[in-house]
């Protein structure tokens, strides 16, 4: 989902030793490592802050001297803004509505050129971070305006073997102050290989040192990344604005079959790139008979607006495609296909010698519409030590009846 520098700086890792020989440049021109040396002090004046906004709606702010750091990012879910103290990332991911913290420290012997943790927020100080050689390119023009460009390349290998192609990551620079004027990234390849990147393109609109007094005391605090998480309310509205009649059991849902209820993280999840969304009801069980497995995600409710349906759940655990057993149900006055996993719960493993034996299907699942939304319900076995399946909702009956008891969640003002 982010578009964010340390993507590009991931690929730099994987593939960089740092303080290989550079490539021979010009003599009126400087080398790599000083070009880099001369970029690392651009964005590093005391009591500034280097400002950039990028012509594909990235924006960073880079605290070098207190180690702090913000970045916004254009994504298919909207702005995402992401803080940093040091080597510590905290983000956003709105596929589970969860705020990250992860340590972004390059591991390894070697260490980045650019030894500071500017490097993850900022693809062309990235680049010239984590190159094995440089070709400095000097003085040319770009975008209609002057800039000194030089190439940040990587060679690619594979199993320690040359594969012909190279990671490039050309900057450009302003030849007086040396902060970042755009960055282009591209893959080259021999002539009978294809390329498995496209080459992009960012042009920085801004690129400035910025008092730290003119920014706010707080502008950095990891609060800003807090609020972007939704509430239910928020999600569920997030999946009418794709054009999804959202569904649901109520943030608390009780029957023979036991009690589900919505947990106040990850448990709505709108999903613009595919059209879709889900509901993940957790069930909540007496104390006597919880389960060694955690029971959230008992009953997943997913909707979509593609008519083909949807597939069998993805397990981790398992790869390929699932056993499945089929038959038809009557649900809202249709006759539509009901699955039942033909795995259980014990071919997944459970981290012990001998799992519990069990009876359980490891899931159920069926098929159906409302209107032009396209609806899945699912349960899942949700087992204990003695192997019994505390998901009441994971037999046929009990699936059709969820089914039925779907209704249209009310908008709101």
């Amino acid at each position: 989902m982010r578009a964010s520098a340390r993507r590009w700086v991931t690929v730099w890792l994987l593939v960089a030793i740092a303080g290989l020989p550079f490539a021979a440049c010009g003599d009126d021109d400087p080398s790599g490592e000083e070009v880099t040396r001369r970029v690392e002090d651009a964005v590093s004046e005391a009591g500034m802050v280097y400002h950039a906004v990028g012509d594909d709606g990235s924006e960073v702010w880079i605290d070098t001297e207190n180690e702090m750091f913000r970045r916004v990012d254009e994504t298919d879910a909207g702005r995402l803004t992401s803080v940093g103290t040091g080597w510590t990332e905290i983000s956003y991911d709105p596929l589970q509505n969860v705020v990250l913290e992860e340590d972004q420290n390059p591991t390894g012997p070697q260490r980045p050129r650019i030894d500071r943790p500017m490097v993850v927020w900022s693809e062309p100080l990235g680049a010239l971070a984590f190159a094995q050689e440089f070709n400095v390119i000097g003085e040319t023009s770009a975008d209609g305006r002057l800039v000194f460009a030089v190439e940040a390349r990587t060679p690619i290998t594979s199993d320690g073997e040359p594969t012909g192609r190279v990671l490039v990551g050309r900057v450009d620079l302003d030849p007086e102050t040396w902060l970042p004027l755009a960055y282009e990234r591209r893959e080259d390849v021999p002539p009978e290989a294809t390329p498995s990147q496209a080459r992009t393109r960012t042009v920085y609109t801004t690129s400035e040192l910025i008092p730290r007094s003119d920014l706010p005391e707080d502008w950095f605090d990891a609060a800003v990344v807090e609020e972007q998480k939704l509430t239910i309310e928020e999600n569920i509205a997030l999946m009418r604005d794709i054009g999804i009649t959202p569904y649901w059991l109520g943030e608390n849902f009780e029957s023979e079959n036991g009690l589900l209820s919505l947990p106040p993280a990850r448990a709505v999840i709108p999903d613009p790139g595919n059209q879709e969304g889900e509901l993940r009801y957790a069930l909540i069980v007496p104390t006597s008979e919880t389960s060694a497995e955690p029971l959230l995600e008992a009953v997943v409710v997913r909707l979509g607006l593609n008519a083909d349906g949807f597939g069998p759940p993805t397990i981790p655990e398992i790869g390929g495609a699932l056993p499945e057993d089929s038959r038809d149900v009557v649900v809202r006055g249709q006759t539509v296909p009901l699955y039942t996993s033909l795995l259980s719960p014990a071919d997944l493993g459970c981290g012990q010698a001998e799992c519990p034996e069990t009876s359980a299907q490891l899931y159920r699942r069926v098929v159906f519409s409302i209107g032009d939304t396209t609806v899945q319900v699912e349960a899942f076995a949700r087992i204990n030590a003695a192997g019994k399946d505390l998901n009441g909702y994971n037999s046929v009956d009990a699936l059709v009846a969820l089914a039925e008891a779907l209704m249209e969640v009310e908008a709101t003002e």
